[in-house]
């Protein structure tokens, strides 16, 4: 089992874009080098990283290999094509990656259009909070720019790191993040709820591409970022490899619910585990939605208080200027 997923070169909003036209042309009969061709002729976006795609597949590379070792692909989206391209869905393959990957993009998008406003408020905070002290003199241009300019470009620096910080740890220094992650409930819930969602539809994917069940639940769960998280799966597992039944090896992981499992079993006994998980999916997706809108609606509101606060703190700090004694 792979203990690591090799991230991908596109960002899921390109992803989405990638996968929607690769559907189109290739439920339009097109050959795979001159779809390829065509998108990084027509999509800026996509020109740069198809930009070998084209002459790999020429040479009779798969679209599966070509993508992976050009970067474009990671290893569960290899599988994915590789297991469309052995059985002739690729076309649905493309199909479901594209909405997965246009689901996600479409609430990153959503979340990040709301905090535009919060964010420029609090660009404006950094100047207007120091104001009152150079306009009474208190301070000079150069310490005004410094407290107001200079905090900002601090501040954004700090973001940016924190954003790559993930990337330039170690797997020691990783694994202890994400258990951090899985000590606080309220955090515990938004990642373990978000990366089992992701689970359920690789191994769903997998199994309708037609991997066997064996195959598709070691590559499915290496898709899990979160190591702490991925180590819950260990019993299922070494229990598959006793002939075990899906539920039966699901049944051993914690994080996974008990109506969840119902679904699963369901699922299992009829025959269409996999049309079933997917289903599953799509509605599990859209509470998180809602999960993630609901958040979306409050930041900006804790950012405004938090701002308001701050500002009313530096002018009370700095005092109101004394006025001159009536003679």
């Amino acid at each position: 089992m792979p203990t690591t997923i090799k991230p991908p070169l596109l960002t899921s909003d390109k992803l989405a874009r990638l996968f929607l036209q690769l559907t189109h042309l290739e439920k339009a009969g097109l050959p795979a080098a001159e779809a390829f061709a065509m998108i990084a002729k027509n999509d800026p976006l996509l020109r740069k990283p198809l930009k070998t795609m084209p002459s790999r597949l020429r040479k009779g590379q798969k679209i599966a290999e070509a993508g992976y070792k050009t970067g474009l692909f990671d290893d569960n989206q290899r599988i994915l094509v590789t297991a469309g391209e052995n059985s002739g869905k690729l076309a649905a393959v493309y199909t479901k990656l594209a909405d997965f990957y246009g689901n996600d993009a479409r609430r990153r998008k959503k979340m990040r259009s709301r905090l535009y406003l919060p964010a420029f408020v609090l660009i404006l905070a950094f100047f207007v909070q120091p104001l009152p002290a150079l306009v009474t003199a208190q301070i000079t241009l150069g310490r005004y720019l410094f407290d107001s300019a200079g905090q900002l470009l601090l501040m954004a620096t700090g973001i940016a790191l924190l954003v790559k910080f993930p990337s330039f740890l170690t797997s020691s220094q990783a694994a202890l993040l994400h258990r951090w992650q899985l000590a606080f409930p309220p955090v515990a819930n938004w990642v373990v709820e978000r990366q089992l969602n992701s689970f359920y539809f690789m191994l769903a994917m997998m199994l309708d591409a037609g991997l066997a069940y064996s195959a598709a639940l070691p590559q499915a769960v290496a898709s899990i970022k979160n190591t702490g998280l991925r180590k819950q799966f260990d019993p299922a597992l070494a229990l598959m490899k006793s002939g075990a039944s899906v539920g039966e090896s699901l049944a051993t992981v914690g994080s996974i619910t008990a109506s969840t499992l119902q679904i699963i079993n369901t699922g299992e006994h009829s025959g269409q585990l996999a049309d079933t998980l997917l289903h599953f999916t799509q509605i599990d997706a859209q509470t998180l939605a809602l999960q993630d809108e609901a958040f979306a609606e409050w930041l900006p509101r804790l950012v405004y208080t938090a701002i308001g606060l701050w500002i009313a703190y530096g002018i009370l700090q700095q005092g109101l200027p004394s006025l001159p004694a009536i003679q």
